[in-house]
């Protein structure tokens, strides 16, 4: 009997105990679990606030960014308008000073050595398909004459001295900030058809202009007397977006025909430009021509074009890196008398900065000829240049071409090319 009492007391003192042990472990519990709740509550607050401060810097960033350009833009204005109030007060007499007046006159020249191992007079002779063997050669010298006229217009001289003697590349006025962001163009002038088209022959990226190019076009490239219209278009596709309409007359009997009453040639070209990002940017250009063939002016050619032309330069080490790929492709629909001709062809060059004085190009080229697209060109050159100064250029290619109508030739051809003057061999 007294050890049923014990029992029954211990147990009455026991069961509070381990209830209240019960209790305690399930409120510990709620409390641990409650405090890892609050930690992630506070981890995602964390990652809010770190994302929020993130883009706070990324677009404290940018507008530091703007403020500099803006800055610059300021500096810049401000430095032009000293330069034109300096000039203002060129006076003498009520009349500016003579020297204020005289055009920007620059001169360049271009010598080159050229040895070709095929012996056919296709390739052998100098011509505009061939740039000789054998011998050294000039080029041409080339007298740029530039000059503004008023605030609203400048005008532009190129003439060209060589062996066969001199005659003008290109000589033109431009009338400037028309309404609807147009600028006009009146005169002797290279025509913007694609990419290389336009380019001086001192600014090419290696000696001779692609096959397609001299193919379709000749070695004065597409060019004649006329007027030229170029829009600023708002961004549609791109960035920006620029359309050049143009109408000349003549052209040099391989697609246009030079004679004629009425050998008007109608060029347009529209050109896309996006920046990928601050030190690589993207200009794709689309290009139509059309105009007679013949003399009689019975036949014509139509003509279209695509070009892409992709650049990386790093905005802190473009002096000493950079890379640069043209692309284009051509086709041509020739009426030759109710016989229609389809030809075309295309060429891919890529050129790398190696460092402030060396670059290193090399290219591909297909065409077929636009008088009989049986006859196929291939080419390759690579070229390495040696830029002394901003006026002095050495360069080293070598170039081969694979006809099915002549002989293949290798070429190897030394450069040499130099300015004075404003007008040096950069891009034109």
């Amino acid at each position: 009997m007294k050890s049923g009492i014990a029992i029954c007391l211990c147990m009455f003192i026991c069961l509070p105990v381990l209830a209240l042990g019960q209790s305690t472990s399930d409120s510990e519990e709620k409390t641990v679990t409650e405090a890892l709740r609050n930690q992630n509550l506070k981890l995602e607050d964390l990652e809010k606030i770190i994302e929020e401060l993130r883009e706070k810097m990324e677009k404290t960033e940018k507008k530091d960014e703007l403020r500099r350009l803006q800055e610059k833009a300021r500096q810049l204005s401000e430095l032009k308008r000293r330069e034109t109030a300096s000039d203002d007060r060129k006076f003498y007499s009520g009349l500016r000073q003579h020297s204020a007046l005289n055009p920007n006159i620059s001169l360049g020249g271009e010598y080159y050595f050229c040895y070709g191992t095929s012996r056919s007079e296709y390739n052998r002779l100098r011509s505009e398909n061939s740039w000789g063997t054998g011998q050294f050669f000039l080029r041409e010298m080339e007298l740029a004459v530039e000059s503004p006229l008023d605030p609203y217009s400048r005008a532009k001289a190129y003439i060209s001295i060589s062996g066969e003697g001199a005659e003008l590349e290109e000589g033109y006025m431009e009338s400037l900030n028309w309404p609807l962001n147009m600028n006009l163009k009146l005169g002797q002038y290279k025509t913007q058809f694609g990419t290389i088209n336009r380019f001086h022959d001192h600014a090419l990226p290696q000696l001779e202009r692609p096959l397609v190019m001299s193919n379709f076009f000749g070695y004065p490239t597409l060019k004649g007397v006329g007027l030229a219209a170029n829009f600023l278009l708002p961004s549609l596709i791109a960035q920006v977006n620029e359309l050049d309409l143009q109408v000349i007359s003549g052209g040099a009997d391989h697609s246009f025909t030079a004679g004629g009453k009425h050998n008007l040639v109608f060029v347009g070209h529209l050109k896309n430009f996006w920046d990928i990002n601050r030190g690589t940017y993207v200009e794709v250009g689309l290009s139509g021509a059309t105009g007679h063939n013949n003399p009689e002016e019975t036949c014509r050619t139509d003509m279209g074009g695509i070009d892409l032309r992709l650049k990386w330069s790093p905005p802190d080490r473009s002096k000493y890196r950079g890379v640069e790929w043209w692309t284009e492709a051509l086709y041509s629909r020739r009426d030759d008398y109710g016989h229609y001709i389809e030809s075309w062809g295309m060429f891919s060059l890529i050129q790398c900065r190696l460092n402030a004085r060396w670059l290193a190009s090399g290219r591909f080229d297909y065409s077929q000829l636009p008088q009989d697209s049986s006859r196929e060109e291939y080419g390759a050159a690579v070229s390495l240049d040696f830029w002394q100064s901003e006026f002095v250029l050495v360069r080293l290619q070598y170039t081969h071409i694979d006809r099915n109508f002549d002989e293949d030739d290798h070429r190897y051809i030394l450069q040499i090319a130099w300015a004075m003057g404003p007008h040096k061999h950069e891009a034109y």
